[in-house]
């Protein structure tokens, strides 16, 4: 059973880094850490990204490791999720050449299982933010008033690996860690023109490799108000983490490399405390509803350049979800589930005056096959990012993801009677 598990969560892994098309461009990607993703790829993406203070007993939720605690005992669960993302661009900068673009990606792996009865562990991969962009522009020269043609190009991802447990310390109150080790390569390319021809091109290109530890204690409150209604309640404390990148540099003019340092270190990059909390409510165990709201203290940071800053972010999501559920035996069994939800994220992002927000709503299914120990969920999220107003990019996208779900038991004692 062990091994099994072992190569099944290998297999997992390695099927995480493929990727089956990566061409999502966003130029608010090149800034700070890039694009900080927004979902946890559980059973709450089709509620909005709300339902932080929910849990389940046989599906996963990222966004609180306090929830690993309701678990089922005795099983052992995988998670596998791919997301189809198509993304088209609006603005005075976007030429009909690059106005759309389209992704598919696995986006998440992840194991979880029950140790005790009380007790549930998880290990995982998820993307932690990404930057993948190609754009012209002009760049004016610090000293006169000469601008050049500039072609700016990123690509990379930090990637979340973590482990998180969740311990239940009384009926009604269940406390976790999620512990992440952050890691990978953003890589970004300024080529300017500054004759006619690639000889005469100078190129700076720079890849930032980041690594650092991140902890996220949380917990989860439930309790009957009466015969009908069931309260919830979650909350979630980012600590701040300091990242101390090492940065490979190389400047090269035509076929000449004009200079390289390997290795060096600049400013450290911190990444503010987060906190988030969760009130939920369900209607005879079948109708649910729940809000989210978030926040991450950007600004003390004091990062910033000749047009952008980093600001204070904010998010607020409102789910909805009913639950067709089956009795047989004085057994509950959810045979299925349909949800829909909004949300407003503010992000750290201010360009130009403007604060790089987006909004969506978003459909989602799940069914439980009663034949199997699979189950699958389908979400389908449309959005718009961005703003067309002092020069800037709106992205209206949409996007479909599915997780795939299986569960088998994980190790049960046998009594023998002789």
């Amino acid at each position: 059973m062990y091994k099994k598990i072992i190569l099944n969560l290998a297999f997992l892994f390695c099927l995480q880094r493929i990727v089956i098309a990566q061409n999502n461009n966003s130029p608010y990607s090149m800034y700070g850490i890039g694009d900080i993703e927004q979902s946890n790829f559980d059973r709450t993406s089709g509620m909005g990204h709300a339902g932080m203070a929910l849990f389940s007993n046989r599906f996963l939720n990222n966004s609180n490791a306090a929830s690993l605690a309701n678990l089922d005992d005795y099983f052992f669960n995988f998670e596998m999720d791919a997301r189809l993302k198509l993304v088209t661009y609006s603005g005075n900068p976007i030429s009909s050449a690059s106005g759309q673009s389209s992704d598919m990606q696995i986006k998440k792996v992840s194991i979880a299982m029950k140790v005790k009865p009380k007790w549930g562990v998880s290990i995982g991969l998820l993307p932690y933010s990404n930057s993948n962009y190609s754009f012209y522009d002009t760049k004016n020269l610090v000293g006169n008033n000469l601008s050049l043609p500039a072609y700016y190009e990123g690509s990379g991802s930090i990637n979340n690996f973590y482990i998180a447990t969740g311990y239940k310390v009384s009926k009604n109150l269940s406390v976790g860690l999620q512990a992440s080790y952050l890691f990978g390569q953003l890589n970004q390319t300024e080529t300017l023109a500054t004759g006619n021809g690639v000889d005469s091109s100078l190129i700076t290109s720079r890849k930032v490799i980041i690594s650092a530890p991140l902890f996220k204690p949380s917990f989860q409150y439930t309790a009957k108000i009466n015969y009908k209604w069931r309260l919830f309640l979650g909350g979630t404390a980012t600590i701040k983490s300091t990242i101390s990148p090492n940065y490979d540099l190389s400047v090269t003019y035509g076929n000449s490399t004009v200079s390289t340092n390997n290795d060096f270190k600049s400013k450290d990059i911190i990444l503010p405390a987060q906190y988030s909390g969760s009130i939920a409510a369900r209607l005879k165990d079948k109708y649910t509803f729940a809000v989210d709201y978030s926040f991450q203290n950007w600004s003390d940071q004091n990062y910033k350049g000749i047009s952008y800053q980093l600001i204070n972010s904010k998010k607020i999501a409102l789910g909805f979800e009913v639950a067709d559920k089956k009795t047989f035996k004085d057994l509950t069994f959810e045979k299925q589930f349909f949800q829909t939800g909004v949300f407003v994220n503010n992000s750290y992002l201010q360009l130009n005056g403007q604060q790089i927000g987006s909004y969506g709503a978003t459909l989602g299914y799940g069914t439980n096959f009663l034949r199997s120990n699979l189950s699958l969920q389908v979400s389908l999220e449309a959005g718009r990012r961005g703003t067309v107003t002092q020069g800037l990019i709106e992205e209206t996208y949409g996007q479909l993801n599915f997780i795939f779900s299986y569960r088998d038991f994980w190790f049960v004692k046998i009594k023998r009677f002789d």
